[in-house]
């Protein structure tokens, strides 16, 4: 009654190798193709801001942020710590000189802030309070149709002032912005002595296997010495200076806002991980102790006592021994 399918089953079953190969040599080669090794030192990130400032152009808060991410490709991210003078203030972003203020209300530009903050006041802010004052003043219906009508206004004079404002606002301490990239701030009338007593703390502890500074001060050499010594990698971020020359790798700002130092850091690490296994197996001579016992056996078991005592520090062709029996058989 029904039409055989022979000929369909023979053409599936002979497009079926065509179809599960290409799955299974991508199976084969996802399990043959290793897996990203990530890094899992323990890295402590420690920042004098007076020492080492990121360039104006950028906003502290994306500094931070671009710092951080530089970190966490050495290892993972464990400390992150910031030291800032109290009365510390970063200068303000530099502007272009083409650079035109817009006004959000009426669209004109001007070329200094202080003039659009001055046209601000004398037309917007006049006109909102105006609207406001008829909207106060109607009853019933008119006042319900006068505030729709104006809603659209009255909002994009709101809206423009908060931005005004929060320009106005920008520049407030440095604290404020670390703190919302994460990094701990410590106030301190002296940023260069507080940290380098928390890096002596942090090699002390044996909790970091990585310790990167952002700092420019020749003083802290002595740190990257010991951190050499404990075989604790260093990075410093923040020139080429003194202190840079005593670490294993050092970044220029540049490097760390355009990503650079966030490529590096694996084949870095990688060159860390195998100097540690060839210094692991590395061979070196140990030199014996002269001052070991030499031990004697004899058949007859006399005098083994007297040769012992007699061989310490002396070689085995020196022997006191030796010399009594040639001049016995003289």
């Amino acid at each position: 009654m029904f039409p055989q399918l022979t000929h369909l089953r023979r053409r599936v079953l002979a497009a079926a190798p065509e179809l599960l190969a290409p799955l299974f040599f991508r199976s084969l080669s996802t399990a043959a193709t290793p897996a990203a090794r990530k890094p899992t030192t323990a890295v402590a990130v420690l920042w004098d801001l007076a020492a080492s400032r990121p360039p104006i152009t950028l906003p502290l808060y994306d500094a931070a942020v671009r710092l951080h991410l530089a970190a966490t490709s050495f290892g993972r991210l464990r400390l992150s710590a910031a030291f800032v003078h109290p009365t510390h203030r970063l200068p303000a972003p530099a502007v272009p000189a083409a650079t035109t203020h817009l006004c959000r209300v009426c669209g004109r530009r001007f070329r200094a802030r202080d003039a659009l903050l001055r046209h601000f006041d004398a037309i917007h802010a006049r006109e909102h309070a105006k609207c406001l004052a008829r909207i106060d003043s109607s009853r019933g219906d008119r006042r319900v149709r006068l505030a729709a009508a104006l809603s659209l206004k009255l909002s994009k004079y709101e809206k423009a002032a908060r931005e005004l404002t929060a320009g106005a606002d920008a520049a407030a301490t440095p604290a404020d912005e670390l703190g919302r990239a994460g990094i701990r701030v410590a106030l301190t009338r002296t940023p260069a002595a507080s940290l380098r007593e928390r890096a002596q703390q942090v090699l002390d502890e044996g909790s970091v296997g990585c310790l990167m500074l952002v700092s420019g001060k020749d003083d802290l050499a002595s740190l990257l010495r010991v951190a050499r010594e404990r075989g604790v990698r260093s990075v410093v971020v923040g020139g080429e200076s003194g202190l840079a020359r005593w670490a294993d790798v050092w970044f220029w700002w540049p490097d760390v806002i355009s990503g650079k130092a966030r490529s590096a850091a694996p084949s870095v690490s990688g060159k860390w991980r195998d100097r540690d296994v060839l210094k692991g197996l590395e061979w070196r001579y140990e030199e014996a102790d002269d001052d070991e016992a030499v031990v004697f056996e004899d058949s007859d078991g006399d005098g083994v006592e007297e040769l012992a005592r007699r061989a310490k520090g002396k070689p085995w062709w020196k022997l006191d021994s030796d010399d009594s029996d040639s001049n016995v058989g003289g």
